[in-house]
């Protein structure tokens, strides 16, 4: 028994009461008319692409960017500087200004998966920054430089997030406005992921911060209780950068993914249909539709085994669900499947998607048609490498779906044949020593055969 993902949603996978209705124009597009679950337009769903943030600011690349920048400002201001050290530090170990090295070594991570945060922590990196190029004669040229790319960073960094916050919420408008004002209640059986979505992050972030604030607690004590010695916590400072770089960008990565699974399941939510994509890597993009063949990917989300739940209701079976009204199977890596989409549509949101899947015994040519939905996070990616695609013959497929099910059905069948003869009709065992019965004929008749020249003891 095999499930499949099925092209077009049957009218019983619909919310209650809810209904829709599709319009193919001459040119292949779909255009919305009026329905209890909107559709949506491709070219609706190309002005909320357009609404996101420039390729160069997006969360992957620009992360990367940024990283980039911060780690050729560390290579000028510690490494070919000079002057004392970077933050404006004299000798022994700088308190005062280790706050900003902590910020500017986590904008990179902030702006990939906290953008919220990473707002005042460039602020704060910026401002000190801006203090150590105005004191003259506080740095050298490579230091010099290495603020002037510091502030690049943060200008960037401060770019993006206020961008990317912003494109957040005119797409999320922008979805709301095509789904149009009607709300419905999640479908039945949906996993619920408020109760475990992101609470391994933020308890692993607690402990990574915990272990920096004793590390760093135990430094300046030392330090302070060092009798003007000046005590040398530079390596403690080091460790502790990193447990609090990956503690605070795990901590705030889980608390918005609790809060987004919060909102998805505390109240009702508008419904889309889309349609969606399998990727060869496991990723799964959603489309503006199933059927228009020109409409992108816009935006992905990974289903796991924990957040999908198979056979939630059954829809129906038998000729209603044939051949020809395109409740056929198909393969979801080669073209996309229609579903209802819950909720907002924004990087960072949690949805939940409905879609229908049928299971094919090898007895039954037409088989079950199931109701399945997952509910899963939207993430930031944009390359999908996703070519072109044409739809499937649903008479061929289902011709051949069949063909292989008869001949998977005559391979087992004939396997079983093959072991029942087998227990019928056992292969003879060996005699005992009959492995040595060469040899003992050989020795019966005087000799021993072998090549040792002498007698072995057979007179």
């Amino acid at each position: 028994m095999t499930a499949y993902h099925i092209k077009r949603l049957p009218p019983e996978i619909l919310p209650d009461g809810a209904s829709v209705t599709w319009s193919v124009t001459g040119g292949g597009t779909v255009s919305r008319l009026s329905g209890g679950v909107a559709v949506w337009p491709a070219a609706d769903a190309e002005r909320w692409r357009r609404a996101g943030v420039p390729a160069v600011l997006a969360p992957v690349a620009g992360g990367w960017i940024l990283a980039a920048l911060v780690v050729a400002a560390y290579v000028l201001l510690f490494g070919l500087s000079s002057a004392s050290a970077a933050w404006g530090g004299g000798g022994g170990t700088d308190w005062l200004r280790y706050p900003g090295v902590v910020l500017l070594t986590a904008l990179p991570f902030w702006y990939r998966y906290v953008p919220v945060a990473a707002l005042p922590a460039a602020l704060y990196v910026a401002v000190a920054a801006g203090l150590s190029l105005a004191r003259p004669g506080d740095s050298d040229r490579p230091a010099a430089a290495g603020h002037l790319l510091v502030l690049a960073v943060c200008a960037m960094a401060l770019t993006g997030s206020c961008l990317r916050l912003r494109a957040r919420g005119r797409q999320r408008a922008l979805a709301l406005e095509a789904a149009g004002k009607r709300r419905f209640p999640l479908p039945d059986r949906v996993p619920e992921s408020d109760g475990h979505r992101g609470h391994a992050q933020v308890y692993l972030g607690l402990a990574l911060c915990l272990v920096a604030v004793g590390i760093l607690t135990d430094g300046l004590v030392e330090d302070l209780t060092s009798g003007g010695v000046g005590y040398d916590a530079v390596g403690q400072q080091r460790i502790a950068l990193v447990l609090l770089v990956a503690g605070t960008t795990f901590g705030g990565w889980g608390q918005l993914a609790y809060r987004a699974a919060r909102r998805l399941h505390a109240e009702e939510q508008p419904a889309l249909i889309v349609g969606v994509r399998a990727g060869a890597d496991g990723r799964h993009w959603i489309c503006a539709d199933a059927r228009t063949r020109t409409a992108p990917p816009l935006i992905a989300y990974a289903p796991r085994a924990s957040d999908t739940r198979d056979r939630t209701r059954l829809l129906g079976s038998g000729s209603a669900y044939g051949v020809g009204n395109g409740h056929h199977d198909i393969d979801p890596k080669h073209e996309p499947f229609e579903a209802v989409l819950y909720g907002t549509l924004a990087e960072g949101d949690e949805v939940v998607l409905a879609y229908a899947c049928a299971e094919y015994h090898r007895h039954q040519e037409m088989g079950r048609m199931y109701a399945t939905v997952t509910t899963a996070p939207l993430r930031p990616d944009r390359r999908h490498r996703l070519g072109p695609w044409e739809p499937a013959d649903g008479a061929a497929r289902q011709q051949e779906r069949l063909r292989e099910g008869r001949e998977r059905a005559e391979r087992q069948r004939r396997a079983q044949r093959e072991a029942e003869e087998r227990r019928k009709n056992p292969p003879p065992r060996p005699s005992r020593g009959s492995s040595g019965s060469g040899s003992g004929n050989r020795h019966n008749g005087g000799g021993c055969g072998s090549s040792c020249g002498g007698g072995c003891g057979g007179d």
